[in-house]
């Protein structure tokens, strides 16, 4: 097998154990005040103590600017997040949890969590998790370094 093989073969692997994982965790009884895509909102701002920038939540988020701003508008409206102003700019906001939010994102979280870690420690042993998150933490810190900036093809 030659490199380039080997690198599409390693890539299609690893994006259809995603695929099967996140299929796996749809099914669990978890979802219960959130839906998984409003659950990864609250979780990214969890780890945000002094809030995002949309365009900051959108980089974190597998969706468009369209369906996340709509998305942010839902979450806002049930009171789980809210908008601030930023200092210094009078057109900027940042999003941060709100008490509920952060109290929706610890329940699911937790219940979420344990699913992760049932499926996690049955499909894999403590070495395969280590190196499958040593292996996913340097490919997020190598993209991260050196970000590829992409040309149209008629350049």
């Amino acid at each position: 097998m030659n490199r380039t093989q080997l690198a599409n073969e390693s890539w299609e692997a690893l994006f259809r154990a995603q695929v099967a994982l996140n299929e796996e965790f749809a099914s669990e009884d978890v979802w219960v005040e959130v839906a998984r895509v409003e659950y990864d909102v609250l979780y990214t701002l969890s780890k945000a103590p002094d809030g995002l920038s949309m365009a900051e939540l959108n980089r974190g988020i597998l969706m468009t600017q369209g369906g996340l701003s709509k998305l942010v508008a839902r979450l806002e409206q049930r009171g789980l997040i809210e908008r601030q102003p930023v200092p210094g700019d009078r057109r900027a906001t940042c999003l941060l949890l709100t008490e509920d939010g952060r109290a929706v994102q610890r329940r699911v979280g937790l219940r979420h969590g344990t699913a992760v870690a049932a499926t996690m420690t049955r499909i894999l042993d403590e070495d395969q998790m280590h190196q499958l998150r040593a292996l996913g933490t340097h490919i997020i810190d190598a993209l991260d370094a050196a970000p590829v900036t992409r040309t149209a093809a008629s350049d």
